[in-house]
């Protein structure tokens, strides 16, 4: 049987993430500043006391390691869905005094109250602008994140008997939906104001937690904890991530090729 192989290049137009206009001011030097202050943590919970500070397991991203992130204002912030999401910052050396120099780079958001679009730390806020005060105009678009080898992790950041809250870290895109459960039965969780939580009441059994990321990725955690008696505050389930096999996308989508195989009859 002889095959002929049709190639048809179908090129779709390309969706790139939207580009907004915004501004950008700077926070102090300190090591724990916006993401965890005087380990007092943030709106996002990344480096909450609780968990251990900077040294907690769910603020150990590359942002947060070498302060790349920023706050952001209360319209960017919403309820939190913005958590841990990445944009990358452009200046283009537009400042209606002339100050600083074109830069660019991309930062994790970790905190909200920022009066400008974003109030960045210092570290990254001098790499965009070669600059240490002021406030900047810059473009600023959605980007994936980077991430640390450890992969996703589910951070238990308090627990109680009916009520756990939980703050994920270490994904390419923020959190949209996360389900949990435990000895067989399905709780969903719900987002508030930088956290997730699950009301579960009294249960025990074995854990697994699945979340769904903004660009529809889902994220897989199984047996966390040893049981979900055994959860703790500070304690983290570690994961594998699988791609949804319908409907996963990145952002920014790049052109497609399609190759498409046509069988002659005549051959068979």
């Amino acid at each position: 049987m002889a095959v002929r192989a049709v190639v048809a290049c179908l090129l779709s137009q390309q969706v790139f993430a939207e580009m907004h206009r915004g501004s950008m001011s700077m926070w102090a030097s300190t090591k724990d500043t916006l993401v965890g202050y005087k380990s007092m943590g943030s709106a996002c919970m990344f480096a909450d006391k609780k968990m251990g500070g900077l040294e907690s397991v769910t603020a150990q991203t590359p942002y947060i390691k070498a302060k790349n992130y920023c706050a952001v204002n209360r319209g960017l912030y919403g309820n939190g869905e913005v958590c841990g999401r990445c944009y990358k910052l452009t200046y283009k050396g537009d400042h209606e005094q002339g100050l600083g120099r074109p830069g660019s780079h991309v930062v994790q958001v970790v905190d909200s109250g920022s009066w400008a679009t974003f109030d960045c730390h210092m570290t990254v806020f001098n790499k965009i602008t070669d600059y240490d005060t002021g406030i900047f105009p810059v473009d600023y678009e959605e980007v994936p994140c980077e991430t640390s080898p450890e992969g996703p992790i589910a951070g238990v950041l308090d627990d109680d008997y009916y009520w756990t809250k939980f703050v994920f870290s270490n994904l390419r895109y923020p959190a949209t939906a996360a389900t949990i459960t435990i000895g067989g039965k399905p709780h969903k969780m719900k987002l508030i104001g930088g956290y997730w939580g699950a009301w579960t009441g009294p249960i025990k059994g074995p854990t697994d937690i699945k979340v769904t990321e903004e660009n529809g990725d889902k994220v897989s955690f199984h047996n966390c904890f040893g049981g979900w008696k055994n959860r703790k505050t500070g304690a983290a389930c570690k994961t594998s991530q699988s791609q949804s096999l319908v409907g996963a996308k990145a952002f920014p989508r790049q052109s497609l090729s399609l190759m498409r195989w046509e069988i002659d009859p005549s051959q068979l």
